[in-house]
């Protein structure tokens, strides 16, 4: 199926507590255990296997890590979809940025905004939590809209990130940009300074103005740990800046297909994405290293997750894959781990499936044990 061209997936809805099966079967070989990251996929021929195995190896990996999770993975060619609590709402942390992105490319698509016009970041922009713009400056910087466009992707630049959401009209009109394209369950609701005054209890009447880098870790050392601590909680259950991991894969599946954007603007958010530095024990965590990733990871208090597509070897498609887990009382090794298996458990799946000896996916693949129900 070429980029661009509407499918409808057959998916099967996989939760800890109910199952519900949408589609027939879904054409795969039993996995492979998960070891090495430079193992590779095997290639043998496709068999069927019922949709408990896939529900069974999911919950399995969910167990270990306890708390939320919650799992969306499409392979885009076929429209062949897996998902385990994908219709929850989890706290999206960096992965908003996302969302944030297309709305300020449709408004330099629209030729309202010049990715080479220089902007001037004084610090009274510099923002909390990971700047490498701001780092501990104390004067302005300059830098082009395309270097902060790429660095609150590439980098996850929280002062980048509330410039370039400035400029491209705040919260609503990225989270409207998101329904516009037709996607539901993301929701952008905050820019990267409220978010942090909301983590730590900050009032919500204090304007964004008194929220800087530096204003804000006054603020915040001022306030009792127990406090703090007791935000940190509430962060996790705040229905604002969620997303289900259903609503990502299909928002990634918009992007991958180039819906809403011109072709500069669709080749320039997967080359960033490409690029990210962060979260290499996740989605790419047990990986063959040559395996091409374009993704955005989130961190913030129990929520680790990464969103992304990869590009199946030898001509196998593409896979679109949310993983989010939520939970303050595992490790950060462990929560990056459980991203890290069920990715390797689905890749060896739509491998397996989709790789023939060839290099090619075949419609007899797809169709196969679809007819064998």
């Amino acid at each position: 199926m070429k980029i661009g061209q509407k499918h409808k997936a057959r998916t099967w809805v996989v939760n800890t507590s109910t199952m519900r099966l949408i589609g027939w079967f879904l054409l795969l070989a039993a996995p492979a255990t998960v070891s090495a990251q430079d193992s590779e996929p095997t290639t043998s021929s496709p068999a069927c296997i019922a949709s408990d195995s896939i529900h069974d190896g999911l919950a399995r990996i969910a167990r270990r890590v306890g708390g939320e999770v919650g799992f969306s993975a499409l392979h885009y060619e076929s429209g062949l979809q897996i998902s385990f609590n994908g219709d929850r709402r989890f706290p999206m942390a960096s992965v908003s940025k996302v969302p944030m992105a297309l709305e300020f490319l449709r408004r330099v698509d629209a030729g309202e905004i010049d990715l080479t016009e220089t902007i001037v970041v004084t610090p009274q922009d510099f923002r909390p939590g990971h700047s490498p713009l701001a780092g501990w400056r104390t004067r302005s910087v300059r830098r082009t809209v395309d270097s902060l466009f790429s660095l609150m992707l590439r980098s996850s630049d929280n002062t980048a990130t509330d410039v370039i959401l400035n400029m491209s009209g705040g919260p609503k009109a990225a989270t409207r940009r998101v329904h516009e394209l037709g996607v539901s369950g993301v929701e952008v609701d905050r820019s990267e300074a409220r978010t942090f005054a909301d983590l730590v209890g900050l009032s919500d009447t204090i304007p964004e103005s008194k929220l800087s880098r530096y204003q804000y870790f006054r603020m915040r050392d001022a306030l009792p740990q127990a406090y703090r601590d007791a935000a940190r909680e509430r962060y996790g259950m705040d229905p604002k800046d969620t997303a289900t991991p259903d609503g990502m894969t299909d928002l990634l599946a918009k992007i991958h297909e180039g819906k809403g954007l011109s072709r500069d603007s669709r080749a320039r958010i997967l080359e960033v994405m490409r690029l990210t530095k962060s979260g290499r024990a996740r989605l790419r965590g047990l990986l063959p290293s040559s395996i091409e990733v374009a993704h955005k990871t989130g961190t913030m208090a129990g929520a680790i997750n990464d969103v992304g597509i990869i590009s199946l070897p030898n001509g196998g498609g593409h896979l679109i894959v949310s993983a989010f887990v939520n939970t303050l009382r595992r490790t950060t090794w462990r929560r990056e781990r459980t991203i890290a298996e069920m990715t390797r458990f689905v890749f060896d799946i739509f491998t397996e499936s989709f790789v023939s000896r060839e290099g090619a996916i075949t419609d007899s693949h797809i169709s196969s044990c679809m007819d064998d129900r």
